[in-house]
């Protein structure tokens, strides 16, 4: 499921810090060349291009709640995948197959900011992911996920004199996948920002890191993967980011090559991130 819910995500956001009330629009841009990894970290036999591109309304409508500062936001992502396999893979399922479409789209309707203090933030939130976005039985390619997933989080910024050091912590739980019985186990997201503002300039690392915590279970049968379930997944990724404002558009590039990765993908991510408030 890396297509659908890449780590990363939030990189360079000033993650618990609320913006002004309004409406904002983001358009986020990915390029993310990689191979397949197994158990060892040694090619499983299977290289991608993956080409992402997600929409994100958010909406600031001013409100408190439990003393927080409240906003909610719905992502749309677009996805095209080119995959080629070659051995150890069975020669069956060897080749080059492509396909583009949606993923599961999220909906985050709690999003919740608290100052602590001069220049420090906890923020917390529930999103989920609904199973509508492109998925098909036995196909090479599913660019999204035939269950429901929640996604509560948690987030702490220092916002303060240019700096925004930020640390995000998000927690992926699925339901069961009915048309196999297959379960996907729970996965643990880290995404860390540390940025200094340089003459309108935001420049600085990023890290992320994730983790399958639980194991996947697979209910259906020899016709699943023959009756097997896939090991539990790790990656641990290093990067940098410059941003800057120009007037009401905020402008983003971003790298991040993964060091460390386990029954995943491993490879090199470019990314652009665009923001415009609407009103």
């Amino acid at each position: 499921i890396a297509p659908m819910i890449p780590p990363g995500l939030t990189l360079g956001l000033p993650i618990a810090v609320n913006p002004p009330p309004g409406l904002y629009f983001t358009s986020r841009s990915a390029y993310y060349r990689a191979g397949l990894v197994n158990n060892q970290g040694t090619s499983a036999g299977q290289k991608s291009d993956i080409f992402s591109q997600s929409f994100q309304l958010t909406w600031v409508p001013g409100w408190k709640l439990f003393g927080a500062d409240y906003k909610m936001f719905i992502t749309a992502p677009f996805v095209d995948v080119t995959q080629t396999r070659t051995a150890p893979f069975p020669p069956p399922l060897r080749g080059r197959s492509e396909h583009s479409g949606m993923g599961n789209p999220k909906f985050q309707f709690l999003d919740l900011s608290w100052k602590l203090a001069d220049g420090f933030f906890f923020g917390t939130g529930v999103g989920v992911y609904f199973p509508v976005g492109q998925w098909t039985l036995n196909a090479p390619i599913n660019l999204g996920a035939n269950f429901w997933t929640v996604e509560p989080s948690i987030g702490f910024t220092y916002f303060k004199d240019g700096w925004n050091a930020s640390l995000h912590v998000l927690y992926d739980t699925n339901t069961e996948n009915r048309a196999n019985r297959y379960y996907s186990g729970d996965q643990i997201f880290i995404n860390a920002t540390l940025t200094k503002n340089f003459q309108g300039f935001n420049i600085g690392p990023v890290a992320y890191y994730q983790k399958q915590v639980t194991n996947d279970r697979n209910k259906g049968g020899p016709t699943v993967f023959g009756g097997a379930t896939a090991l539990k997944g790790e990656q641990f990724a290093l990067g940098g980011l410059i941003s800057r404002q120009f007037g009401p558009v905020g402008v983003q590039i971003m790298y991040t090559h993964d060091i460390y990765a386990r029954n995943a993908i491993k490879g090199g991510k470019a990314w652009l991130n665009l923001s415009y408030k609407l009103y």
